[in-house]
């Protein structure tokens, strides 16, 4: 394989545990799958966090709905994005909810749900929807600073609950933190204020004498650090996956993948010498180069060019030169001179220039060896956060974007 994850499920199986132990009686968990389960195969994760007992799943479109029905992943499933009403009787036709991200998206999924209703006539079952709120991320779902806002609303619960022949149930209404797992000034602020308009949200419908179905607001970055916004159920996708996303609120969870590549080329070359395309990285000595099977096809980030490392015998590498479509390089002369000098004085300390960090790794290199995008080498460790920060980006970017031709081997 050039390329591959390990994908550890009794990780992750751990992972759901502690969240599920920091919720409180009656609180459900909605496991977010969307983007091929943060890059860890959508349908195998699925399928196995069903087994550990996850009954709710999210997505963001009717495409991977339609994957885990295909694949009858048992479970209700939410699609959290905008979805067209051209796609309202596959929704309803296979028990997918929807989320309604506003009052003229309400009306056009009514009427699309309408016609499915009158070509089916008495077969035809409801679609589900839950409404989105705009609290302050600003994205999708009904405004609500207002009352005229608030009653729009409550309108749409009316059109839909009201009257027992309609073709749209909602049976849920949800809004998103922008900001919980942020330290920055502000961001605590912030998110209590979001908190505070859907709970006013909530108080409207109650005094109207409404049930809002099932109510969430909390993702990742909220579960540990907002306790008062659990309400009905939370939505879970980093945390299960293993990483914390509230830096100020960790959980104690461990990331379940590992992504390796492995040598396939060694070689050394002189001073003056450039590696990769454009030659943005020119030898000014002598350097022992090894090529690696992975590229930014593979999802790895041409951002790390020449700033990012990989661990190999329990080292950093540094990339050197563009990462390319299929491979990068690395420079692994460290590694190697530290191979040779382990038998004399310095032997078991490490040699690297770049002060590495390793416990003395005195092996070297070798074609067919394995090096680490993301996981443990000897005493080192990278997780998608270190890779993140290097890119300038997130984990969320790092895991979602990992390809599908990527292998992934299950534990």
């Amino acid at each position: 394989m050039r390329t591959w994850l390990e994908i550890d499920f009794s990780k992750m199986k751990k992972n759901l545990d502690v969240v599920k132990g920091v919720l409180p009686e009656g609180c459900e968990l909605i496991a977010v799958v969307k983007a091929n389960a943060y890059g860890h195969g959508f349908v195998k994760t699925a399928e196995k966090l069903a087994e550990f007992g996850v009954k709710r799943f999210a997505v963001a479109c009717i495409s991977e709905a339609m994957e885990l029905r295909e694949a009858k992943v048992p479970g209700s499933v939410l699609v959290l994005g905008s979805t067209e009403p051209a796609d309202a009787a596959k929704a309803a036709e296979n028990d997918i909810t929807l989320a309604c991200v506003g009052a003229d998206h309400f009306e056009a999924l009514r009427k699309a749900a309408e016609a499915y209703k009158k070509e089916l006539g008495e077969s035809a079952k409801p679609l589900n929807i839950h409404v989105a709120v705009n609290t302050g991320m600003n994205r999708i779902g009904f405004d609500c600073k207002t009352e005229e806002q608030m009653d729009r609303i409550a309108a749409a619960y009316r059109a839909a609950n009201g009257d027992p022949d309609s073709p749209v149930r909602i049976t849920g209404i949800f809004s998103h933190f922008s900001s919980a797992d942020d330290t920055s000034e502000g961001a605590d602020p912030y998110t209590k204020l979001q908190l505070s308009r859907y709970e006013a949200v909530l108080a409207h419908l109650n005094k109207l004498g409404i049930d809002p179905g099932l109510r969430h607001i909390s993702n990742s970055g909220g579960i540990g650090k907002y306790p008062q916004a659990r309400f009905d159920v939370v939505r879970c996708g980093a945390l299960i996956y293993g990483y914390n996303t509230a830096m100020d609120a960790k959980l104690p969870v461990e990331p379940a993948m590992e992504w390796k590549t492995s040598v396939t080329v060694i070689r050394t070359i002189d001073k003056g010498d450039a590696v990769s395309y454009s030659r943005k990285f020119v030898a000014d000595g002598p350097r022992v180069i090894a090529t690696l099977g992975i590229g930014y096809a593979d999802g790895l980030s041409r951002a790390l060019s020449n700033k990012g490392y990989v661990l190999i015998n329990g080292c950093k590498a540094p990339m050197v030169g563009n990462i390319c479509m299929d491979q990068m390089m690395v420079d692994i002369t460290e590694i190697q001179l530290q191979a040779e000098e382990a038998a004399g004085a310095d032997a078991g300390k490490c040699l690297n220039s770049k002060e590495c960090g390793c416990s003395g790794a005195i092996r070297p290199v070798k074609v067919g060896d394995e090096a680490i995008i993301i996981g443990r080498s000897g005493d080192l460790v990278i997780t998608a956060d270190d890779v993140a920060e290097i890119q300038g980006s997130c984990m969320h970017e790092v895991l979602s974007t990992i390809g599908r031709r990527v292998d992934r081997i299950y534990k």
